[in-house]
């Protein structure tokens, strides 16, 4: 090679196994060659800010950055995540780079004052089936602990809760049954605020979604309608919210944050199981 540097040996580029990353985002990790070693640079493609876990492991390596690291990167925007050069300029050297995307960023708390409108076109009634940590209660994992669903019949209109951008959509899947085996064929659609927590509203009907990742929506927009689809007990639509956050390993994952709704009048709304509720 070019100044007598070493044959360089890399391995591929892969996401982390991490609960709560984006998996289909349009995220890309890319090599430049530089004439001491390799520069990794990260170019988020979406419509959404993203925070970006890295973690880099191998052999007779020094880096211009300590790792791993998580670095934020706005939509449509590139960022330098690290520069990789060998420790020993005489010696092999080898690396494997792993990588995890969160939607959001991890360093922005939320707007926990925020108040919600019920998810549900004007006028719609709706049974509260499941509340937080409530005797039907089977939303366990730390993505979805503050979600509420709503029982509504398939094809009833879903519109977005609160003012944000939708950052991925999904409404291929037709099936629906209480198969743990479904658990990531629900249909749904995600939506950025401007704190950077992302409303997820899932078990959509099959070919009913109405928006597009990048689209801005305001409280009240219709974004789709309401089916069974996924690991679903029968029609209903979850709801819930979920923020970027660092967890105390350094990596990056999303969590599930409360939720207060209320009414146009400024009055709450008890989330209560059993409850009827009616949008307004």
């Amino acid at each position: 090679m070019k100044r007598g540097f070493p044959v360089l040996a890399l391995l591929c580029l892969s996401p982390l196994a991490a609960g709560g990353s984006a998996d289909d985002y349009p995220l890309e990790l890319k090599q430049h060659k530089t004439a001491q070693g390799v520069q990794i640079v990260a170019e988020n493609k979406g419509p959404a800010t993203v925070s970006v876990f890295f973690s880099l492991s191998g052999t007779n390596l020094q880096t211009d950055k300590k790792t791993p690291l998580t670095v934020v990167i706005p939509p449509k925007t590139g960022r330098d995540i690290v520069r990789i050069t060998p420790a020993e300029h005489t010696a092999r050297y080898r690396f494997d780079c792993r990588y995890d995307v969160i939607v959001g960023d991890a360093f922005m708390p939320p707007d926990r004052g925020y108040y919600y409108r019920i998810p549900l076109a004007k006028g719609t009634s709706a049974r509260i089936e499941q509340e937080p940590n409530g005797q039907i209660f089977t939303h366990h994992d730390a993505q979805t602990r503050y979600a509420v669903d709503f029982a509504v019949p398939e094809g009833t209109p879903v519109v977005a809760a609160r003012d944000g951008v939708v950052v991925e959509t999904k409404d291929r899947y037709s099936i629906g049954r209480p198969d743990p085996a479904l658990a990531t064929q629900a249909n749904f659609v995600a939506v950025m605020h401007a704190d950077h927590s992302v409303a997820y509203y899932y078990h959509l009907a099959r070919h009913r979604v109405q928006v597009s990742a990048g689209q801005r929506v305001r409280a009240g927009d219709l974004l789709a309608y309401s089916g069974n689809t996924g690991y679903s007990n029968g029609p209903h639509l979850h709801f819930d919210v979920r923020h970027a956050a660092v967890d105390g390993d350094g990596t990056v994952a999303q969590v599930s944050i409360p939720v207060d709704f209320y009414r146009a009048s400024g009055q709450k709304i008890p989330i209560r199981e059993g409850l009827q509720v009616v949008a307004d």
